[in-house]
């Protein structure tokens, strides 16, 4: 029998707890660039329907929109705020399911009540949760879902114990995530390969060759990234591990890096994209907004041959284990022994 305790690799002593407020206050209000933020703001780009093909084989169909798949699903969690949009597609697609929300932010959990409990009323519960030691009723829900919160997780062992334990015999985890290096700070393998398909893109375009400036750490939660890389690792030996779909190990540092002629408030990846982006394009912009609701993805500006060079380099080096992947959509089941 396993000793809960045994498996913390940090404990709630001053210094957490310090950390822990910090992370709470940093998710309590809508951060920019968050999925969260982005909720049908921009229309589906080509990088997300790449990372739809990856992860459930069809351009159009995303992760989350396979969980129904599963089962008649009554009772369920959700480890973790990521998207508001997201969480309501699970709730819209599985109308038997009661979604409990636990989060280490009161502000995320608020703002869940407000939208989510106003529009499938009875179905929708939360509950304030530090995912690094929370405990879960054991065997109460038959579906666990997480997406882009475990990565932001210390104690992996033991959370992956408390999912295990409270699934119901046959429940499901679905977990979607970052999985790259600790903190978003990439290998120097991966910034040299990067950088030279980067330059690849340059060139095509009558350009000079540059260097990157990389984003440090300086912009993320306290807890974010700290083991992201042994999330996959961890989880398969604490569930049974049904699946595991891997994309974006060249495409998730386009967002944390910029050629280094280019001003430090310059657009994603070149100031190039602005004076690329003519009044025409602009207005269309505005049009479609009006239109939809929605402006076009700003991955649009992405070259196809860079986009292209960047998908298929990184799915093979990751595949090959040359290169650490960069987000992944995993499937478990509850383990019967053992735990």
């Amino acid at each position: 029998m396993i000793d809960p305790a045994s498996l913390l690799r940090i404990r709630q002593d001053d210094e957490y707890r310090r950390q822990a407020a910090a992370e709470s206050e940093f998710w309590g209000q809508v951060r920019p660039g968050t999925l969260e933020d982005l909720d049908g703001t921009q229309a589906e780009g080509p990088i997300d329907r790449y990372v739809n093909r990856r992860f459930t084989g069809d351009d159009h169909v995303k992760w989350y929109e396979t969980i129904a798949r599963g089962g008649l699903f009554r009772r369920g969690a959700v480890l973790g705020t990521s998207s508001i949009a997201l969480e309501a597609d699970i709730l819209t697609r599985i109308p038997s399911l009661h979604l409990t929300f636990f989060d280490i932010s009161e502000g995320a959990l608020k703002r869940r009540e407000e939208v989510l409990g106003r529009r499938f009323p009875g179905r929708v519960a939360t509950s304030i949760g530090d995912l690094n030691f929370i405990e879960l009723i054991p065997e109460s829900y038959d579906v666990i879902v997480s997406s882009s919160t475990i990565h932001h997780v210390t104690n992996l062992e033991f959370l992956g114990w408390q999912v295990n334990r409270a699934l119901v015999p046959g429940g499901y985890f679905f977990l979607e995530d970052y999985v790259g290096e600790p903190r978003f700070q990439f290998a120097p393998a991966k910034r040299e390969i990067y950088r030279h398909v980067f330059n690849r893109d340059r060139a095509r375009q009558g350009m000079p060759p540059s260097d990157l400036v990389w984003l440090d750490s300086n912009d993320l939660s306290p807890f974010c990234g700290v083991r992201s890389d042994e999330i996959l690792e961890v989880f398969r030996r604490y569930l049974d591990e049904i699946n595991v779909r891997l994309a974006g190990a060249l495409t998730v540092p386009i967002l944390r890096s910029r050629p280094q002629q280019d001003a430090p408030d310059s657009p994603w990846v070149s100031n190039r994209w602005k004076r690329r982006a003519s009044p025409w394009r602009w207005a269309s912009a505005y049009l479609r907004k009006l239109l939809t609701g929605r402006f076009p993805s700003q991955q649009a500006l992405l070259t196809p041959e860079f986009q292209h060079e960047l998908e298929l380099l990184g799915d093979v080096l990751a595949e090959t284990g040359i290169l650490k992947p960069g987000v992944a959509f995993a499937t478990y089941r509850k383990r019967r022994t053992g735990v």
